[in-house]
């Protein structure tokens, strides 16, 4: 078997397991709670989405390939380098608000950003997703890391999953 397709089924394993924890998570909700969700109108993100494009200050990056999720709240993704090498992972839940998404990491590969924060523009331009960011970031410490992560310097287009 090849090294790395035993490292996407140990990667999509670790993803699942966190979808699992996250979805048994939701399950202690009260009866009330339950009902209010699945009467909330959900977000026109919803659904499963592949990166096709991502142009960091201005320049095209071909350097990631991501798969990420959208579900009542929740997001996860997986991304792996252009050689296929696993590159990160990670799910927590997110918000939209208007052409704003704010996402927070509950769990992320790299820990150091378990907790953390970040603020992005979004849109539709026909099936594709579009989104341009970072204009707030915040460690889950509270520290401001926008500029560090790079202000306003990306824009990711992904297409729905087929």
């Amino acid at each position: 078997m090849k090294t790395s397709s035993i490292i996407f089924k140990n990667v999509a394993f670790y993803l699942f397991l966190v979808n699992l924890i996250a979805l048994l998570g939701c399950n202690n909700q009260s009866k009330e709670a339950s009902q209010t969700a699945e009467k909330k109108a959900f977000s026109p993100i919803e659904g499963n989405w592949e990166l096709v494009s991502d142009e960091q200050g201005g320049k095209k990056i071909t350097t990631k390939k991501q798969f990420k999720v959208f579900n009542e709240g929740r997001f996860s993704f997986i991304m792996f380098d252009a050689t296929g090498n696993f590159n990160g992972a990670g799910a927590g839940s997110y918000e939209v608000n208007g052409n704003t998404y704010k996402e927070t990491f509950k769990y992320y590969s790299d820990t150091k950003f378990n907790g953390s924060s970040d603020w992005q523009e979004w849109k539709m331009e026909g099936d594709t997703l579009v989104f341009y960011g970072f204009k707030k970031a915040l460690m889950a410490d509270g520290k401001d890391v926008t500029n560090e992560w790079g202000h306003n310097t990306f824009v990711e287009k992904r297409v729905r999953a087929k």
